[in-house]
Formats: structure tokens, sequence, C-alpha cells
């Protein structure tokens, strides 16, 4: 936000240079991004006339100008530009004047000889503007230096942060300064008063109807009469490019002017365009199109706003007018729109159609919504008093649920604690006063203030009471203190530890980690997790509409992850997150931690021969799970699961003492579409709070065996529908004190030979007496016990 101290001085009468203004505001926390310093001529660029032009003998865009100085004889000068007529007032730089990068000097151009130089505003460093030579007004005496005429003026940009929209303005800054410096009484609006047309009603001539109430909870619409389109006035010609926007004509320039000096942007419509003299603010419609006053078409959705008349299209709510409407030189009858919107939409919008503006850079961070008034009556009347306007009595304002102040209480003693510097009752009240806040009560212990419309975004709390009494104390008040040292607790309390302990187990089992985005698309996220949309926790200014969720689980962040590495060509990946995701709740959001794990392409590409062209299957997923469980001192049982990330039929469970954990299987063609997959792509999600809960086996050391072990295999047919798990737990079920392991090492299945719903299954039992070698005999006789106790209990066919 760029602002004039020539332009402030009609607001507020500021004690301070510009240099110690700015630091003055810096310390209260509205901090500096430049300081310029305008009209700082030499006084050899003195005020000239041109008496004469004449066309250049050897160049056609060059023209040979007499120039008078006030001096004895006049001077010739070569100019370049098209603007240099006879008659005009203009700077003129004399030889030997020492300008920007360029000394003048008696030169010969193109054969004729030039004695100066006539300058364009950028060459005196007013600004960029080089498309003509700058021209002074009439009155401008000669051979004066030109600073005298112009003044000198400091344009301060600052970098205004989103929570103060009222820092964007004039006025804004002018309050703050008022506030720093304890001179609100000193502070002053402008007049708004002008005359008024008498017999004629605003309602015969104009209808306002907003049909989107929700992003625009006020429209003020203000006619102006008999306004004749023209030059503005040269001071606010000079005010608007000091703060870099380009003059255009006085109806134009004047919305321009009032836009910056109080926030609220304002738009002017030729009234004799505006189809049946009506305005109607909705919601686009599929298809619509409008051409912007930069010429550009613009393709509109049902989200964006948009100013119609009775026919069509007239403006992007908060953005741009449109070119169907603009005003002309032959505009006598003015509409003035002065408007608030709401900010997420008009943000939206903007990046939308790639356009950003002064007006949706306000509207974005919110304006103040009682100013929209003011802002319409100040521009009215200078509309008549700079255009010759006459203003048609009265307004359209249509403001559904006006704004009502609403009361924050602050604590002297909480106050005194924050700060840590006791401030007087007497002192704090002075500080919110001068902030414009109205006292609404005070007791010994507390007061309270209201809160005007232009702070209603960010003072909502005590806290934001006593940063403002801080910041005006002056944070460089407040004595620095040494932090009292505090003993941390047990490791084993601090949540930071099982976190990393997760994943170095998880890089130890050859994943890399990933970090994405905690907002989502609220569709992909309900995709994603089966959570339903009202359960989503949404920002209430969200970056964008693409980012509009808080994600209820990590499966759109790790499916975007592998979808960018995919589209540049790494299509073997394995990777894993570890985050937080909210899901809504009516008390407070519940918040988790998860850990999501990717898998797919190739599963040993650094091998060599048939090795290296293996894909990776679930089961590679399934063993890093496993392994990581393992790491963990955790026996997970398995089974078969449904959820709709995944394919049905290639989806599992894991769980610990019966509540499951964890989830995993190949991702549904739905999720993976466009991915320009190679290889499935396989997902697993962990519920870690749930694993964090279940405390690890304890370790037990035993010495290694000194006796051999022995291997025999089993082979038998049995259901499809026995399982693994229940072949386990029969053997296991025996207690028998050889069995060292069971594990399978084979499944065949073919109806042809085994029948219909068969199956062959083959594990190896490892054997093994911590006592003695064990004897063939002894190894049978157990073997056997197995083989009949497996036939008994799950009808198997043993081979």
């Amino acid at each position: 936000m760029k602002t004039s101290t020539r332009w402030l001085r009609n607001y507020i009468d500021i004690p301070w240079e510009a240099g110690e203004l700015a630091e003055r505001l810096t310390l209260a926390g509205l901090e500096v991004e430049g300081i310029e310093h305008l009209g700082v001529l030499p006084p050899s660029v003195v005020v000239g006339e041109i008496l004469a032009r004449a066309p250049h003998p050897n160049a056609d865009r060059l023209s040979v100008c007499t120039v008078g100085t006030g001096a004895a004889a006049p001077l010739q000068i070569v100019c370049g530009a098209p603007n240099c007529d006879a008659g005009q007032k203009i700077a003129c730089a004399l030889i030997g004047t020492e300008l920007p990068g360029l000394t003048i000097r008696k030169a010969k151009i193109r054969g004729v000889e030039s004695f100066g130089m006539i300058c364009a505003p950028d060459e005196l460093g007013l600004g960029n503007d080089h498309s003509g030579i700058l021209i002074l007004p009439a009155s401008a005496p000669l051979g004066v230096p030109v600073a005298t005429v112009l003044g000198t003026d400091t344009v301060i940009d600052w970098e205004v942060t989103p929570n103060r929209c009222d820092w964007n303005s004039h006025l804004g800054i002018a309050r703050e300064i008022a506030a720093v410096s304890g001179t609100l009484e000193r502070f002053r609006l402008p007049p708004t008063t002008c005359r008024e047309a008498a017999g004629v009603s605003l309602s015969d001539l104009a209808t306002v109807e907003v049909l989107a109430p929700d992003l625009c909870p006020r429209y003020i619409a203000r006619i102006i009469r008999k306004v004749q389109i023209g030059p503005s006035p040269e001071w606010l010609q000079q005010a608007l490019k000091a703060v870099g926007i380009r003059p255009i004509n006085n109806v134009v320039d004047i919305t321009n002017y009032v836009m910056m000096e109080c926030g609220q942007p304002l738009h002017a419509f030729d009234y004799e365009l505006l189809d049946g003299h009506r305005i109607v603010v909705r919601r686009a419609r599929s298809g619509d199109h409008m051409v912007t006053l930069d010429g550009q078409e613009r393709a509109l959705t049902p989200e964006t706003l948009l100013i119609c008349d009775g026919a069509r299209a007239v403006a992007l709510a908060g953005v741009m007018g449109g070119a169907n409407s603009i005003i002309r030189p032959e505009t006598a009858t003015v509409l003035l729109e002065s408007a608030c919107f709401d900010p997420a939409c008009i943000r939206a919008t903007s990046r939308r159609v790639g356009l950003s503006s002064e007006s949706s850079y306000r509207f974005e961070r919110g304006i103040d919504i009682e100013m929209t008034e003011w802002a319409s009556r100040r521009a009215a009347a200078l509309i008549a008093e700079l255009a010759g306007g006459e203003v048609v009595p009265g307004s359209i304002d249509l403001y559904a649920q006006p704004y009502q102040p609403h009361a924050v209480t602050a604590r002297f003693q909480r106050l005194h604690a924050l700060i840590g510097v006791p401030i007087p009752p007497a002192a704090v009240r002075g500080f919110l006063v001068n902030l414009g806040l109205e006292v609404k009560d005070e007791t010994a212990e507390t007061i309270t203030v209201l809160i005007p419309a232009w702070r209603r975004t960010d003072l909502l709390r005590e806290a934001d009471l006593i940063e403002e009494v801080a910041r005006l104390f002056g944070l460089n008040n407040i004595p620095g203190s040494t932090p009292a040292a505090l003993l941390g607790g047990p490791r084993a309390d601090d949540c930071y530890y099982p976190l990393e302990t997760a994943r170095a187990q998880l890089r130890a089992l050859g994943l890399d980690e990933t970090m994405t985005y905690s907002f989502v698309h609220p569709h992909a996220a309900v995709l994603c997790s089966g959570v339903l949309e009202c359960q989503l926790v949404r920002p209430l200014n969200p970056i964008s509409a693409e980012l509009g969720a808080m994600r209820p689980t990590l499966i759109p962040g790790v499916l975007a992850s592998a979808a960018h590495n995919i589209a540049r060509g790494l299509d073997d990946l394995a990777f894993f997150e570890l985050g937080r995701v909210l899901i809504h709740d009516p008390a407070l959001p519940e918040e988790r931690l998860q850990i999501a794990i990717v898998m797919t392409g190739r599963a040993q590409p650094e091998r060599f021969g048939e090795e290296k062209k293996r894909e990776l299957d679930l089961f590679d997923l399934k063993g890093v799970l496993e392994g990581w469980f393992a790491a963990r001192r955790l026996s997970p049982t398995s089974a078969v699961a449904v959820h709709p990330a995944f394919r049905d039929g290639a989806c599992g469970s894991l769980a610990l003492a019966g509540e499951e954990v964890a989830t995993f299987g190949q991702v549904c063609a739905e999720l993976t579409q466009g991915m320009r997959l190679k290889s499935p792509l396989y997902l697993a999600l962990i519920e870690f709070d749930r694993v964090l809960a279940h405390a690890p086996t304890p370790m037990t050391y035993r010495p290694l065996p000194q006796f051999p072990a022995v291997a025999r295999d089993i082979s038998f047919v049995v259901g499809s529908q026995v399982t693994h798990r229940q072949i386990v737990e029969a053997i296991n079920g025996l207690r028998l004190a050889l069995v060292e392991a069971v594990e399978l090492f084979d499944i065949y299945q073919d109806e042809k030979i085994l029948g219909p719903g068969r199956v062959s299954m083959a594990y190896t039992v490892t054997y093994r007496d911590p006592r003695q070698t064990l004897t063939d005999k002894d190894v049978n006789t157990v073997h056997e016990q197995v083989r009949a106790h497996l036939a008994a209990v799950l009808d198997a066919e043993l081979r």
C-alpha cells in the first residue's frame, strides 16, 4: 500500500519527517517496504513555455521547439515527444543539469543544435510515464524551478498484513498515525456534502436487485446527472500518479482517488448504457461470457459474482468492470456503485480468470462495510465538484444485516501477565481510545470496548486488545529478560520420540519419506476416505477452492505425490508419510495421526536378469507392514477387508487385540485414473494413534540353540475357505514343545485336478529340542500327530 505524505496531511498533522514516521509505524507493526522522494529536482530544471514547434528537417519523429524560460533569448531544443505543442508550460532542463543517469549538455541531433531538454515525468523521477513530456499548469511562472511549482512529496510503500484491511487506505494509515502519536482528536474526515438536484426521485431512475446476498451483503447506488467528462485537475492527477495509478478522466480518477483514500473500491457505470436502467447482482450462469475493461473475453462459472443490467453482465463484481458500460467522453449521467463483497468469492474469481486489480486486492482482504456509504457520498460530492454534476437526492442502499459492534473485554491483570510490564489502567484506556475504540464499561479489574467495523476482522478476543496496547506502549519499551530454565520430563512423555522412532523404522525398511499439504480438495477427501462431506473440517478463509478442506486421510496427498513422480518417469516408488488428519466433530475436530505407505513398480530394480523384472504385489506391501510391526514387537492378525480407496478383492486389514489398526490393498481405478501407471499401485493406511495404544511384547533373550533343527514338509488338500491362519492356529493349538516354526511355501489350485472349491497347501514345520539332538523316531512321532490333527480338525486330505 503506497501512501503520499502530502495526501496524508489532508487528514492528520504528521508530527514527524518521513523517515521518522516510517520508523515509528514500523515499531508499531506496520512494516515499510520502501521510501521514494518525489519532486526533489535540481534548481536548473525550470518552468519553460514552448513558443513554437517546427518539424525536424532530417527526422520524421523529432520536432524543433523554441522554448522561452524568462531569460533574454529563447532556447532551441530538439524534442521527440508527440505532445510538445506550442503554448504549453513544460519542465526544461538547462545545460549542466544533473538528472538521474544523465547530464544535460549542448548537443547536435541529426544536424540541428539543441540547448537543453524538455523533460518527461520519468526523466525527472516523477513516476514511470514516458509517453510524453510533463505538462505544467498554465499559471506556472516562467523561469522558476519546477520543484517550487510541483512541490515535494514522499511516497512510503507499506507492507500490509492480511489481518489489517484498514491499512489499505490513506485514512487507515492516518488513523494509525493518530493512534501512535496520541492525537486522535486531530484526525479529520474530508467533507461529503454536495449540491443535489431538485424535483427528481432516484427510485424513478434506477432499480437495484441483489440475488446473492451471501456474496454481496451491501450494495449502494447513486446517480449523478449533467456530468462533463474531461481531465482531472492537476492536484488529483498528481495524487494518483504518486501512488502509481494512471489518470484517465475526472470520473474514473475520482473513484480511484476515493478508493485509495478510504479503502472502499468504487465503480462508475454509464447510466445510459445500462439496459433497463437496472442493476442485478447475481451469480454467473454456466456458459456466461463477458469482455472486461482490458478487452479480454472471460469465461465465467457459477461461482463468479456478476454485476448485471437488465440484459447482460456489466462487471465482474469486485474485480473489473465490463467494456460495455465504461465512462465515455459523451457520458452525461453516471450510476455510482459502492458495495461490499465476500472476500473468498472475489479471491476465487480473481484467480480463476487470472485478473488482479486494486479493487480485488482490497475486497480479498475485507473492507469496512460501514465505510461503503461514506465512500459513496464522498465520490458523489467530488464528481459534483470536479465534473459539474448534479447528485440525485438519496441512494439505493441494500443492507440486509447492518453491522452491530461487538464487545471485547480485557483484564488488567492478564494484560500485565502477557506484556510483563505494569501499565496503568488510565494509560490502557488512552491507548484503546486513540485506536478509535469506544469504551463501553470499565472497572478496577477490566475494561470493555466496542469494536468498530474497520477492526471487526482482527479485534476478536482479549489477547487482540492486549496486543494493541503492547504495540502502542512500544514493544521496544518492554525490557528483555532471560527465560527461566525448566527441567524436562522423562523421554517417554515426549510425543516427539515415538514419531521419530516410527519414521526410522519405516526408513529402515527401504521407504522414502514425503510430506504433503494438510489441505485437500473436498471432493478428493470424500472420495478417498469414505467420510461424509459434512464431516470435513473446512477453513473459514481457504487459500483456494481446490484446498477447501482439511484432510480426513493422507490418501489424497500421497496419491498426488505418486502421480507427480510417475509423470516424471519415476515408476519404481516406495515411500511413506506420517501426518495428522482431522474429521469434524460437533465439539472439537477429531485429530488423529496416520501413516500412509505407497508402493508401485518393480520389487528390486537394482537387480539383474529376471529378478529385475519382478513387479511389486500386495504381499510385498503386507511384508513391509509385518516388518514394521515386528520392529515394534507387535503381532497383528490379518483379515480380508473392504475400503472405498481399494479394489474389491484386493484389500486387507491388520488388527491388534481385535482392534483394526491398518488397512492395505490395491488402489482402485477411480483414484489412479490419469496416472499413467505401468504397474499396480498399492497403499497402506495405518492409524498410528491406535498402534501407540498397544504396548510392545516384552523383549526376552534366549541363548543360541546348541542342537540342530529338523525340517519336515507336509502337503494336503483342503476347502478353499480354509485360511492360512486357521492352519497355523491348529498346529500351534497342539502345544507341541518340539514345534519351533510353521511356514507356508506353496499354494496350488486347479479344479480339473483337485476338484471345485479345493486348494493344495504345503508347509514346512521346523522341530527342535533345546536339550538334545532329535532322532528320526522323535520327529516322525510328532510330525504324525500334526498330520492327524489337521486331517481331523480341518478335513485335510493328506498328500
